[in-house]
């Protein structure tokens, strides 16, 4: 059984796995564990009454809807946190008897499983959003682009450009803040966003636009390099998105399509495709991500034209 005395270590854990993993291991950044891993930290700092490894699991659940993303990487960040902390790496910061962790196979009781509402809402994909669609929600900000209201105009500049520079560099929301200028004979765009999973990470990578001349027109790799201020995606960037547009009609008809702030990355991709016949060697490491999770992420999208494309171009003699 635990003790406060012994919750409170459970929270000094916490911060030392932390250390371990920005400054000894570099596995995450030490933006992605302040601001990512933080809402799991406040959910383990509500569970002060547990009295063991079952009832802290599970308090640490029920906070969030059973099955639901969130839930489920709370838990294992939690077990994670708990396994270095009863370990040799951690130097046994707590008592393994008492809070060694079950094994992966068993954390499904604490994960939960989907409702059939959550399975229906998470497993439809986002659809791109087709350059029709883009550029009425453009049009959408015109209003606010003139209103009246000086900190209503400079809002709408920011979403402006975000919406811009998500849409022809294929951005994650998250790494509008993670912009960089390099120049190497001429400016370029660059993200330094890391992105950890359990198999590696995504290093700084060079942008490129998808569609050229929309890059040279707005002037996108101009405005990044005078300071252009941009929206705070520090809440999470699909959920900033979101909350600015949540009473904007034309992004609420778009959200019927089933458009989200990740639609305009997987517009990107789409476009690649289809519309430039790249195919995934090339695009993956300009969107960030592996070959694998590119094609598993976007072969639904990938449509008869660009098939009969890539067939004739490599059954050519």
């Amino acid at each position: 059984k635990a003790s406060k005395t012994d919750f409170k270590l459970i929270l000094q854990a916490w911060e030392k796995w932390g250390e371990y993993l920005t400054s000894t291991t570099g596995k995450v950044s030490a933006s992605t564990f302040k601001n990512s891993y933080g809402q799991t930290y406040k959910a383990l700092a509500k569970c002060s009454q547990s009295e063991d490894i079952d009832s802290l699991l599970l308090n640490v659940g029920k906070q969030h809807e059973s099955g639901c993303r969130t839930r489920q990487q709370n838990i294992r960040r939690v077990v994670a946190c708990l396994r270095w902390a009863t370990s040799s790496k951690g130097k046994f910061i707590l008592d393994p008897d008492v809070w060694t962790a079950p094994r992966e196979g068993q954390l499904g009781d604490y994960i939960g499983s989907k409702s059939r509402e959550l399975t229906i809402k998470t497993d439809n994909p986002t659809t791109p959003i087709s350059d029709e669609d883009f550029f009425l929600l453009l049009d959408s900000l015109k209003d606010k682009l003139n209103d009246k209201n000086a900190n209503v105009r400079a809002q709408a500049e920011k979403w402006d450009l975000a919406l811009r520079l998500t849409r022809v560099f294929g951005l994650r929301p998250i790494e509008l803040q993670y912009l960089q200028i390099r120049k190497n004979g001429k400016f370029t765009l660059w993200c330094t966003y890391s992105k950890r999973t359990s198999t590696g990470g995504t290093e700084a990578r060079r942008l490129f636009p998808i569609h050229k001349n929309w890059c040279e027109d707005w002037k996108l790799i101009e405005k990044v390099r005078s300071g252009a201020p941009l929206p705070s995606m520090k809440s999470g960037g699909g959920q900033a998105f979101g909350t600015y547009f949540r009473f904007n009609e034309t992004w609420k008809k778009l959200q019927k399509k089933g458009i989200s702030a990740y639609s305009l990355r997987h517009a990107y991709a789409v476009a690649g495709h289809e519309k430039y016949n790249l195919n995934a060697s090339i695009l993956a490491p300009a969107m960030g991500h592996s070959v694998e999770v590119h094609n598993r992420s976007y072969s639904r999208w990938y449509g008869e034209k660009y098939l009969e494309d890539i067939f004739e171009n490599a059954t050519q003699s």
